[in-house]
């Protein structure tokens, strides 16, 4: 299917069922200068629709930071695209610090809101206006999100916040089908960081990503920080993201993914919670892990208990500096 159809089908669904159209006649900002944080990691193809994508957005003026994570030869279209500045790491330094890059480069461009992005992702040409919009026209808000449907199921939501249970660190779905979708913004306790708009001077003070992390959790403790400032997170629903759902880290169930899940929601868990909540989380995550543990080796996952309990063990012990060489096979030098 073409991107151009499968962006008529989605604009059709929601307009019909949340009231797109009308959402859409709000006021427009005047050229906000919009950085938008990409890292990529072996998956140039993908990246590029991004960035076209990105090209195509109307009302904003976009500045695309782009950071690469040693992936080997750069394409010609990065160094021929105007409105993206790139650098390219000599090794995989994760996503975390990669956004942090992204956010130095795209700062030095005057920008006026940051949005974080997924590299393997699709915003309509309207997605990023009725973000900053919102932002524009709400001060008590720190972060604009979109509802994210699958880009090969585009009538079926991947995420669009959702309720959250922190004694188990979890985001739920409340909202399955595009046609599920409210018709006015929402207010969520967490979003996912595929994508999410804040302004860049609220992203400055909420601080840095913590590049220990690297990847996973790092969102959760965005939303975290951004509420602690006093500010809300808000669901745009007429706003949408097309989401690829790529394996650039060997998909949920790989030995990478297993150990910094783990970690990291012990890690992010201890920063945030209160102390009863953490008490009932610690509870949980531990009857789960003993669980998982019978479980995967008679799904012939036995391989992952190893990396789930040396991820706990090790967010248990506060140590997300921690980076096992037996994840990181030699990487491609420039």
């Amino acid at each position: 299917m073409q991107p151009e159809t499968l962006f008529y089908l989605i604009q059709h669904t929601v307009s019909q069922t949340t009231g797109r159209k009308k959402m859409i006649g709000t006021t427009y900002p005047v050229k906000a200068r919009v950085g938008v944080l990409l890292v990529n990691y072996n998956q140039w193809e993908l990246t590029k629709k991004c960035v076209d994508s990105l090209l195509a957005s109307d009302g904003v003026s976009v500045v695309i930071g782009l950071v690469d994570n040693s992936s080997g030869p750069v394409p010609d279209w990065v160094e021929n695209t105007d409105e993206l500045v790139f650098h390219k790491n000599i090794s995989n330094v994760g996503l975390t610090a990669g956004n942090n890059k992204a956010f130095e480069m795209v700062q030095k461009k005057n920008v006026d809101f940051v949005f974080i992005l997924n590299n393997d992702t699709e915003v309509f040409p309207d997605t990023v206006s009725l973000l900053v919009n919102y932002l524009q026209n709400h001060d008590e808000t720190g972060i604009t999100a979109p509802a994210i449907p699958y880009a090969n199921r585009p009538d079926t939501i991947w995420s669009a916040g959702g309720r959250y249970s922190y004694a188990r660190m979890y985001l739920s779905q409340i909202y399955k089908k595009i046609s599920d979708l409210p018709d006015h913004p929402v207010e969520m306790e967490q979003v996912t960081g595929c994508a999410m708009m804040m302004r860049a001077d609220d992203y400055k003070k909420a601080g840095r990503q913590d590049p220990d992390l690297f990847v996973y959790y790092e969102d959760t403790d965005l939303c975290f920080r951004v509420k602690k400032m006093g500010l809300n997170i808000q669901l745009i629903p007429s706003a949408i993201v097309l989401h690829h759902i790529s394996i650039s880290v060997g998909g949920i169930y790989s030995p990478f993914a297993i150990y910094f899940t783990h970690r990291n929601r012990f890690v992010v868990a201890r920063r945030h919670l209160s102390r009863f909540s953490f008490f009932l989380f610690t509870l949980y995550y531990f009857a789960v892990t003993l669980l998982k543990t019978v479980l995967y080796p008679a799904g012939k996952k036995g391989n992952l208990v190893y990396w789930m309990w040396l991820g706990l063990i090790h967010g248990v012990n506060n140590r997300p500096d921690i980076r096992p060489e037996r994840l990181f096979p030699s990487e491609e030098q420039p």
